[in-house]
């Protein structure tokens, strides 16, 4: 099912997934897999580059695997983080950014197993923008 997030953002999620709004987060869950979407924005093109550059450099400095795609003015940009959330539990997290212009979509897909991910990143790449009422 399509869910619109914002006036600009909207994704894809399937129907087995249930779904609450919590403040500025929607967050939909189904077993074993938890996935928080927040949408921000920022002034243009600098805030977006400087969003980018902090994010790689996180990633880079922990070493973490790195997904980027570039479609028009869309560039996406993601990371796998391991997590141990106590002692013999891991999980994957999946924190994967659809940026655009003025804004952007995080998107953070928690894992308890890793055979799930492919169909999570199916669901990041469903995100849609719609620039509509952006400024200029």
């Amino acid at each position: 099912m399509r869910y619109t997030l914002s006036p600009e953002w909207d994704i894809q999620v399937p129907e087995v997934f249930q779904h609450r709004v919590d403040g500025e987060h929607v967050i939909f869950w189904t077993s074993g897999i938890t996935l928080l979407c927040t949408v921000f924005s920022y002034s243009g093109e600098k805030g977006r580059e400087t969003l980018l550059a902090n994010l790689r450099a996180r990633a880079e400095i922990k070493e973490l695997k790195i997904i980027e795609e570039i479609e028009g003015e869309i560039i996406r940009f993601g990371y796998l983080q391991p997590e141990e959330l106590h002692p013999g539990h891991h999980r994957l997290a999946l924190h994967a950014f659809t940026t655009a212009p003025f804004g952007c979509l995080q998107t953070s897909f928690y894992l308890d197993d890793a055979a799930f991910l492919q169909d999570q990143l199916k669901i990041w790449a469903s995100v849609r923008h719609n620039p509509q009422g952006e400024p200029k």
